[in-house]
């Protein structure tokens, strides 16, 4: 859960830029113990992340650039130092605290040439307690809590490394999603069910994620689920579970994505391809937070959030007769749109530097960053697979990259030869005189899809305004898409 000035925008620069705040994962399969910390350490303005499995542990590391690990190494799936040494191997600029509850010298020993900051008896001493969050101060002073990410090199030699500041991971300086971000803040710690509309790559779960950690459900199950192209007997299955002897095959009991995202968040992505008779299913579930496995009788309550995710807008899936309208109503209790890269191109070297970043580091290279010719064909682009894509390309170029600064010809070929991006206008509608207003009107609409407030803010026109101009050209913005 994040306080007043729990994000803020990003600022490219050397000088002037806000200090991001510390990202600390708390890694304990004592769900009730991370809540307690999390709690504590949240006062010092940290970014709170929680995993109860090693393999939760690893998956965060590698998609949040965490600062320092509180970690019980004597956990299930943990073996002791070994976690520690996969921290050490493939995340060395982590700073790790273990807090542990069976401490032994030996291990104490292992711990320390391990590089640990400190080895510490898990307590529920107040004075315990407190020299816990003291360590983590002073580990957040030494290492800073810097996100590094794409500054104009003084040199002139293209893009290198510089602070700034990101969202539950999302690092963006456009306005659009700066918006989004207030808007998550604003519903995080309520009850409502959320759908997310956005073109595929974009980053649908990981704003479902954002949702869900700036809640008061954070350290809670966080449990996904792709509803494309499931058949409908396994997507009953996976939603709801079942009993042994259900259906052919199912020779042990089997427990569903509700069950397990009890207390927490369900984020079922690509909603819009559940089948009806499922759908109904769904419907009853969301009025009653009761169901029954396939095969079974006993009726399970549960306390979940449901985060649905499409890239078709559900409003048209609903018309089309494949969707109910009842559950479409629930679900959409908050929307949130999730703009295309093409339409936030602004973000894309902050993207391409934090992708970079991660893969230099897990492949071994040492990469200072992108020349300027690199930087003009990736925003130049038009990135059908959005940040998906760019993150693959990436991750090819860091592989490929033949110096310590990563250049076009170090791109696939079919970036580098691809026509420019031709973008709506960016400019006030009276600096394009150049221009028929009819054009770049229906230019500046099929840009943002449709949204009156964002094409009036980017023409620098009041919405009345734009009406009127709609009205004298006879242009229908919900047909401009």
């Amino acid at each position: 859960m994040v306080g007043g000035d729990g994000w803020r925008a990003l600022h490219v620069g050397s000088a002037g830029l806000d200090m991001p705040r510390a990202k600390i994962l708390l890694v304990d399969h004592e769900v009730p113990w991370t809540l307690r910390l999390s709690e504590l350490l949240i006062q010092d303005d940290c970014e709170m992340f929680s995993a109860n499995s090693v393999a939760d542990a690893l998956l965060l590391l590698d998609a949040r650039s965490i600062d320092v690990v509180i970690a019980e190494i004597n956990m299930p799936g943990a073996e002791g130092t070994g976690f520690l040494e996969q921290i050490r191997q493939v995340f060395p600029e982590t700073t790790v605290i273990v807090h542990t509850n069976r401490t032994t010298v030996e291990q104490a020993v292992a711990a320390t040439k391990l590089g640990v900051f400190d080895y510490l008896q898990k307590s529920e001493d107040a004075g315990a307690l407190t020299k816990l969050r003291e360590r983590v101060r002073q580990a957040v002073a030494e290492i800073g809590t810097l996100i590094r990410t794409a500054v104009p090199d003084p040199r002139g030699r293209g893009l290198l490394a510089s602070p700034v500041q990101g969202f539950y991971g999302i690092i963006s300086q456009n306005p659009q999603m700066r918006d989004m971000f207030e808007l998550i803040q604003t519903i995080a710690d309520s009850y409502a069910n959320v759908l997310i509309h956005g073109e595929t790559g974009t980053g649908k779960e990981l704003v479902a994620r954002a949702v869900h950690e700036a809640s008061e459900r954070h350290g809670k199950p966080f449990v996904t689920l792709d509803c494309t192209a499931l058949a409908r007997e396994l997507l009953e299955s996976e939603l709801f579970g079942h009993e042994k002897g259900a259906f052919t095959g199912a020779t042990d009991r089997h427990v569903g994505r509700f069950e397990r995202a009890n207390t927490g968040t369900l984020f079922l992505d690509e909603v819009a391809n559940i089948n009806l008779n499922v759908q109904a299913k769904l419907l009853r579930v969301l009025q009653t937070r009761t169901f029954e496995r396939v095969g079974g009788s006993k009726s399970i309550s549960v306390d979940v959030r449901i985060i649905a995710a499409t890239n078709r807008p559900l409003e048209t899936v609903v018309s089309e007769g494949t969707f109910r309208e009842d559950l479409y109503h629930r679900l959409n209790v908050v929307q949130i749109e999730l703009p295309p890269l093409r339409d936030r191109t602004e973000d894309i070297p902050l993207l391409a530097m934090d992708f970079l970043r991660r893969f230099a580091r897990q492949n071994g290279k040492d990469l200072r960053g992108f020349s300027d010719a690199a930087v003009q064909v990736l925003c130049g682009y038009h990135w059908p697979g959005n940040v998906r894509e760019l993150e693959n390309v990436v991750l090819q170029a860091v592989v490929l990259a033949k110096s310590s600064l990563i250049d076009a010809s170090d791109l696939p070929r079919r970036i580098t030869e691809a026509k420019p991006l031709l973008s709506a206008p960016t400019a006030a509608l009276s600096d394009q005189l150049g221009e028929p207003e009819k054009q770049i009107l229906i230019n500046a609409l099929r840009q943002h899809g449709g949204n009156i407030k964002r094409t009036a803010g980017t023409l620098q026109i009041s919405r009345t305004t734009l009406y009127a101009k709609l009205k004298k050209y006879e242009i229908d913005p919900d047909l401009v898409r």
